[in-house]
């Protein structure tokens, strides 16, 4: 009866067995089961609408974070083409103007052949007329446009006719000249060729050019302005004036030519005032530039050759010295944590550095250090004056690449607590008199001069990691 009661009521009930499983199942629990249910349900809805939302958000992120890095990149692209136009401009100009001093140059050798020939050696040893300065008007260009027109010119020498007796005789009178500009000042001891020889490799920039302005494999004369080579020493007037180019007779004045022809005028590209350093150091290579244009002379703009460290000893005769020294004195005597054989060796680089971008003349930029010459991302990049003076080429190029990365504030306080020379003896050791003067010994000197001996402590390589393969691939 059971049984076949059950049957007929399923029978009549119409519904499949699953449904009739799931309401028998549900109307079995408890009331307190069904809530806990609920509850359970109603957390598993939220977490998932939770880790829809969250994934949503972290996409969002994701989007505008790659938009971000995208304009960025587009940005980054448009100034790379907008410097590669620059540089193809730059570079159309310096092939206009080679063609143009070749031209030149061939239809002045044409003249002198044509007179050679119908004058006979009567005309031998006669003067050749001046000829008169050339204006050569081109757009300004880089010192790294420079650069590589020095290269350019190097690779391909010029293409002349056979030297004449003439020109043998104006090669050799060149020849003279160049020994007359040898000793640029009486007063200084280092010479230029004392210099070239300790300083200066066949595969420098200034050797190079040296090489391709004299050699007689160019077959090319050379002529000076009239003030160099009249006075036979260092000029006072604007040493980006009138200098010789590598040309026939060809006199370019650079006052209406921009490009400097020698690495000793290419100076660094420096950036407004960063730090109370820079503002020092600006307002006084500018006030000593006004008076080397005013027409003060080199020695009272500058100084000696070896200034005093006087006052960098004795504070109190700041007054007594040259207005470089006194001014170095002061800015390293700012730094009391400084031992006083680093504040020498500081002294030395910073009195040449500053030396040399007054008053950039050839004795000047051969007088430093090899390392301490601008690299070429201190000529192309506007930078911080103060990062000229620290002694590793890599180590500039870092912070000139990075200026948000090391301040001055940052780097300075680690680089003057934590850089050594490792000078084994006495600090006065150092120091050498000269009659009431004192001035850094030459040992010294020679000792600061091998980068090898500037290193710098652990703390300085836990700090500024980056910094250590640059600092490192020079010892």
């Amino acid at each position: 009866m059971d049984g076949s009661g059950s049957g007929s009521d399923h029978a009549q009930s119409g519904h499949p067995g699953p449904s009739k499983k799931r309401s028998r199942t549900i109307s079995n629990l408890t009331e307190e089961q069904i809530q806990h249910k609920r509850n359970v349900d109603r957390r598993a809805q939220r977490a998932f609408r939770q880790r829809t939302k969250d994934c949503i958000v972290n996409l969002e992120q994701q989007f505008s974070q790659l938009q971000e890095t995208a304009n960025h990149r587009e940005q980054e692209l448009l100034a790379a083409r907008e410097q590669n136009k620059s540089l193809t401009n730059y570079l159309e100009a310096i092939l206009e103007l080679v063609s143009t001093a070749l031209s030149h140059s061939r239809q002045v050798a044409r003249p002198s052949e044509g007179s050679e020939s119908d004058g006979g050696p009567q005309q031998e040893h006669e003067p050749q007329p001046p000829i008169e300065q050339h204006v050569i008007p081109s757009p300004p260009l880089s010192r790294l446009d420079q650069h590589q027109e020095d290269l350019h010119t190097t690779d391909e020498p010029l293409t002349q006719p056979s030297p004449t007796p003439a020109d043998e005789h104006l090669l050799s009178d060149v020849d003279h000249a160049s020994d007359d500009h040898a000793v640029l000042d009486q007063h200084t001891s280092y010479s230029v060729a004392q210099a070239a020889s300790g300083n200066m490799s066949n595969d420098s920039p200034l050797a190079s050019y040296s090489l391709q302005t004299i050699s007689p494999a160019t077959h090319c004369s050379i002529t000076t302005s009239p003030v160099t080579h009249s006075t036979g020493a260092m000029s006072h007037a604007d040493p980006f004036g009138t200098v010789p180019t590598p040309s026939s007779t060809m006199v370019v004045d650079t006052h209406h030519y921009a490009i400097p022809t020698a690495a000793h005028t290419i100076l660094p590209s420096h950036s407004p005032c960063t730090c109370p350093l820079d503002r020092i150091l600006l307002d006084f290579l500018t006030t000593r530039r006004e008076m080397l244009a005013g027409g003060a002379a080199y020695e009272t703009v500058l100084g000696a050759q070896k200034p005093t460290v006087k006052a960098l000893i004795d504070t109190t005769l700041a007054d007594s010295v040259h207005p470089l020294s006194r001014m170095m004195s002061e800015v390293l005597s700012t730094f009391p944590y400084v031992h006083q054989t680093e504040k020498f060796a500081f002294f030395f680089l910073m009195c040449h550095t500053m030396r040399w971008q007054i008053y950039p003349v050839k004795e000047n930029y051969l007088a430093m250090p090899k390392w301490l010459r601008p690299t070429l991302t201190q000529v192309t990049v506007p930078h911080a004056m103060w990062i000229d003076n620290i002694p590793w080429p890599g180590v500039r190029d870092i912070l000139i690449e990075n200026p948000e990365e090391y301040p001055f504030e940052l780097f300075s306080e680690y680089y003057s607590q934590n850089v050594t020379v490792n000078w084994t003896f006495d600090s006065l050791d150092a120091v050498s008199d000269v009659g009431n003067d004192r001035i850094l010994h030459s040992i010294f000197e020679k000792h600061v001069r091998n980068l090898k001996n500037w290193t710098v402590s652990s703390e300085f390589q836990t700090r500024f990691p980056s910094m250590i393969p640059a600092i490192e691939c020079m010892e």
